[in-house]
């Protein structure tokens, strides 16, 4: 990726974090990157074709991050993943699954979104598949599922409630389950 496009998907986190996906406009990224709307439009034909090559640079960045804990112990790296889907006391990561939130709610009609947020999935899938396994779990892959399913639903949940206070005593009875 040029330097001029990884700036534009810098500029497009920030402009999520701060509009979230329903006010997201081209304007509104280029408010947020330096080198203005013309280089935007140079690159990305509208806020579609933007978004896309988003979601390609979010999947990427995720699978650098891939190592990210593995000095860790296997339960410590639980820990800190589970933190991280949590979005425990990152408000700036609260406002950002906000914004997924409201482009994943466009998978329905948007086969180009839905393929991407299905990659995202995966690769978390495999991920959480992973620590449960390094950990010695029985049925890791079920596990996984439901560990997904209730990290999403209490995101979800502490973004359109703006609840967050339980989800540190959350995040430990998921890892109770989970490791039992």
């Amino acid at each position: 990726m040029t330097k001029s496009k990884c700036q534009i998907m810098e500029a497009t986190y920030t402009a999520l974090c701060r509009h979230g996906y329903a006010d997201l406009s081209i304007e509104k990224i280029a408010e947020e990157f330096e080198k203005g709307k013309s280089l935007i439009y140079y690159h990305y034909s509208d806020k579609q074709e933007l978004m896309v090559s988003f979601l390609d640079y979010l999947l990427e960045k995720m699978q650098e991050e891939t190592g990210k804990f593995e000095d860790l112990e296997p339960d410590e790296k639980l820990d800190k993943m589970l933190e991280e889907g949590l979005a425990i006391d990152d408000p700036e990561m609260k406002e950002f699954r906000k914004a997924m939130m409201e482009m994943q709610a466009q998978t329905p009609h948007n086969p180009e979104f839905a393929e991407k947020f299905q990659q995202i999935n995966d690769l978390l899938q495999k991920r959480f598949e992973k620590v449960l396994k390094e950990n010695n779990v029985e049925k890791p892959e079920i596990k996984t599922e439901i560990m997904i399913s209730t990290i999403e639903g209490l995101a979800n949940r502490s973004i359109s409630q703006e609840n967050t206070k339980d989800l540190e005593k959350m995040k430990e009875e998921i890892k109770r389950y989970c490791l039992n």
